[in-house]
């Protein structure tokens, strides 16, 4: 049974509620709902008979008016269980910047194929990871199905828009040997007679392909010096209040340990004889001993995130070289690993890639000169 009644809205607009009954309770009471917002009566009407229909083949559910928000918050009370805290930090991220603004305030039931197209289309428009975006959404329409409020997916039915990939971008991720050169050099000019941790850092940084939680959550316990080897068994990361912590590392395959060339050996050794004056230069008494920490903050506890971005800024400006971040280290080391004759399965353990597609899909490119050298060679073999 259904009651329609006509209302207006503040600005005078006149709509349509409709008052009806989705089920009995167990006392033998009628369970009302109610819904607005019709322009016309009849599409009311049509609302409710597509509602009744639903309830006789699925049965009531209480919040079939739930947004796609609200799934979502019930959804995240459950997965923020499953995940560490910095993949936990990203997804919420994720949702908050490009998902709950499109999709938030919706039903969720409401929600149809064609919105759901329109907003991978959006996000396929400004990102190159949007076939991610699209994922961690379609999570919540999951979690809707599962608990009965949807009973079809409309994001299983879009169509995905061809990725693009930014040759120029691309370009910009990693520095070639020169460029690794005169980075090193102004480096070293800019810190030898301030700071060695920069020099010893980023020397760390392109010469392992490390990523930067990795190296800013070393010990010296887990660097041996004299046999050039270096164990990575944790990493610096944010918690969902950014606060710095020590975890796992990043995968079950992060766990790695690497050899080190004799250059990075000589420079670390003289980072940890200089370490000591430095701190205590900043009146740090409690130095040294197994826990002690490779690169650390002034007051020798957990080195910001943020600031080897700084340390690397600075020069680039300084000695206007050309823009890159800090991750750019990590495909700078594997793409001077290739050209120097490194295998696929070489680069993959000492990144610590857990998927070796994920080796070849960020580095199967190489730098300039190994393009190059690669059309002479076939010239020079041709011989024409």
């Amino acid at each position: 049974m259904a009651s329609y009644f006509k209302y207006k809205t503040k600005s005078g607009k006149e709509l349509w509620r409709v008052d009806y009954t989705v089920g009995t309770a167990k006392s033998g009471r009628p369970i009302r709902s109610t819904k607005r917002g019709f322009k016309r009566k009849r599409d009311a009407e049509k609302f409710v008979s597509q509602s009744i229909v639903e309830i006789d083949q699925h049965g009531y559910n209480k919040n079939h008016n739930a947004t796609y928000k609200e799934v979502y918050d019930y959804f995240m009370s459950s997965y923020k269980n499953t995940v560490k805290q910095s993949t936990l930090n990203r997804v919420l991220g994720v949702f908050k910047h490009h998902i709950l603004p499109v999709l938030g305030k919706y039903p969720i039931k409401n929600i149809s194929v064609p919105q759901c197209q329109n907003a991978v289309n959006e996000w396929a428009g400004k990102l190159s990871d949007f076939s991610k975006i699209k994922a961690y959404a379609n999570l919540v329409f999951k979690q809707a199905q599962k608990i009965g409020i949807i009973y079809t997916n409309p994001m299983d039915n879009v169509t995905m828009p061809k990725a693009k990939k930014d040759y120029k971008t691309e370009d910009l991720l990693f520095y070639d040997k020169n460029e690794l050169k005169k980075f090193l050099e102004c480096l070293n000019v800019e810190y030898q007679n301030k700071n060695y941790q920069p020099i010893a850092l980023f020397r760390l940084l392109a010469f392992t392909g490390m990523r930067k939680g990795e190296a800013l959550a070393l010990k010296w316990s887990d660097i041996d010096l004299s046999h050039a080897t270096l164990n990575i068994n944790k990493s610096v990361t944010r918690t969902v209040d950014n606060k710095m912590i020590v975890g796992s590392p990043k995968t079950a395959k992060s766990t790695r340990t690497i050899d080190l060339d004799q250059g990075t050996v000589k420079v670390l050794s003289h980072w940890k004889t200089a370490q000591k004056r430095f701190l205590m230069l900043w009146g740090c008494n409690n130095i040294g001993g197994p826990d002690q920490l490779v690169f650390s903050s002034n007051s020798n506890t957990l080195m910001s995130t943020t600031k080897p971005n700084k340390y690397l800024q600075h020069v680039i400006k300084k000695y206007d070289l050309k823009h890159m971040k800090v991750h750019g280290f990590r495909h700078t080391f594997a793409s001077l690993a290739f050209e120097a004759g490194a295998t696929i399965k070489q680069v993959q353990e000492q990144l610590g890639h857990s998927d070796v597609q994920t080796t070849l899909n960020i580095y199967s490119h190489v730098s300039k000169y190994a393009k190059k050298d690669t059309v002479d060679k076939f010239a020079e073999y041709v011989g024409i």
